[in-house]
């Protein structure tokens, strides 16, 4: 009576196994040469809200990582929050949609994701503990929401 449930354990963590390593190996890394940190500035995250869509735009970061790609919206959504899409060829028409919040003090935070779902890793955006801006890598599976439903 203990063999079929024994064989049954084990053929149930080689299916868990399986999948679980089928869905990270299926989609190659964009991002793999590229540092898992990067730091930005606030006058290049900045220059993005300047862009009109249609114009061609290069964002130039630390560490030798730049984004080119054309402008798709930029839209004042509200008065205290604009947001703009960027849609790079060079990765591989990966999106960096980037948004500036106006505090209510008038401070100005910056919140972002650069993301393509064919590709396993992206960057988020973010303020580390000293209020600069990096790009930290993600894997895009916990950034993106699965919402098959079967």
């Amino acid at each position: 009576m203990k063999q079929p449930a024994y064989y049954a354990l084990v053929l149930l963590f080689t299916f868990i196994t399986t999948t679980g390593y089928s869905q990270t190996a299926s989609r190659p890394k964009q991002f793999g040469n590229f540092p898992d940190v990067i730091n930005c500035t606030e006058a290049t995250l900045s220059s993005i809200f300047n862009a009109s869509p249609g114009q061609n735009i290069s964002l130039s970061f630390s560490d030798n990582f730049s984004f080119t790609g054309d402008v798709l919206n930029n839209v004042v959504k509200y008065s205290n929050l604009q947001s703009a899409v960027i849609k790079s060829p060079a990765f591989h028409n990966s999106i960096f949609s980037v948004s500036r919040i106006t505090n209510t003090d008038n401070s100005v935070s910056y919140v972002g994701r650069i993301i393509n779902k064919n590709y396993f890793d992206g960057y988020e955006l973010k303020k580390n503990a000293t209020g600069n801006y990096q790009l930290i890598k993600v894997e895009t599976d916990r950034v993106i929401p699965d919402c098959n439903q079967q």
